[in-house]
């Protein structure tokens, strides 16, 4: 059995002051990503994925010297495809290329993909706005990994489709990363992420090598 560790930008660190209801939000985020990513070996009983959340990219820069074919990065990009290069210069990680991958533009580019899996997450929510979510000038028709800031985007349409009762009052639904990210991510498609987002196909298939070089 080899273990892989993904060293994810996400979350919080361990090392971190957050209080104990961050930490278990941090600690359901790191298992969706476990487990969605867990989900592209199917069938491969042979290697094991670790996602290990470390909050800040930067937290996950200290440990660069770490990485190698057991323990990966998984960053946000913050940009479309395009910045990669500059990314991978700017973080000084260059001649570690092999072991990096980036959501592109970021956790949220994953979410805004599939509107289905938002409409599935929030089925009990009260909704505002009937009409499909895939359909909304947000999303319909884009590539995902070329919107700006696709938090604020996932923010404000969640806002616009559902309500809750918060405080004995109806208000908007908003997104918080630690919040209900993870419900999102627990709900995505392996699959479908792999052929829109071709880091994803690219980390599962450096995975999936070490069985190769075993």
């Amino acid at each position: 059995m080899v273990e892989v560790s993904i060293l994810l930008e996400g979350g919080v660190n361990v090392e971190s002051n957050a209080n104990a209801d961050t930490f278990d939000n941090s600690e359901r985020l790191r298992e969706s990503f476990q487990r969605l990513l867990s989900s592209g070996l199917r069938e491969n009983e042979e290697i094991k994925i670790r996602v290990d959340t470390k909050g800040s990219y930067t937290s996950v820069l200290k440990l660069k010297s770490h990485l190698s074919s057991t323990t990966l990065a998984l960053l946000d990009l913050d940009a479309d495809a395009s910045h990669r290069e500059r990314r991978i210069e700017q973080y000084g990680l260059s001649g570690y290329e092999e072991f990096v991958f980036f959501m592109i533009q970021a956790m949220e580019s994953w979410i805004l993909s599939q509107p289905e899996a938002i409409e599935k997450t929030f089925e009990d929510f009260t909704r505002i706005e009937q009409s499909p979510l895939a359909d909304d000038p947000i999303i319909k028709g884009i590539n995902c990994e070329s919107i700006e800031k696709p938090d604020k985007k996932l923010n404000t349409l969640l806002s616009k489709y559902f309500q809750r009762e918060k405080g004995g009052r109806i208000k908007p639904l908003k997104y918080g990363k630690l919040n209900n990210s993870y419900s999102l991510i627990e709900k995505l498609d392996i699959d479908l992420l792999k052929g829109r987002f071709q880091d994803v196909d690219n980390l599962l298939n450096k995975i999936k090598a070490l069985t190769l070089d075993a």
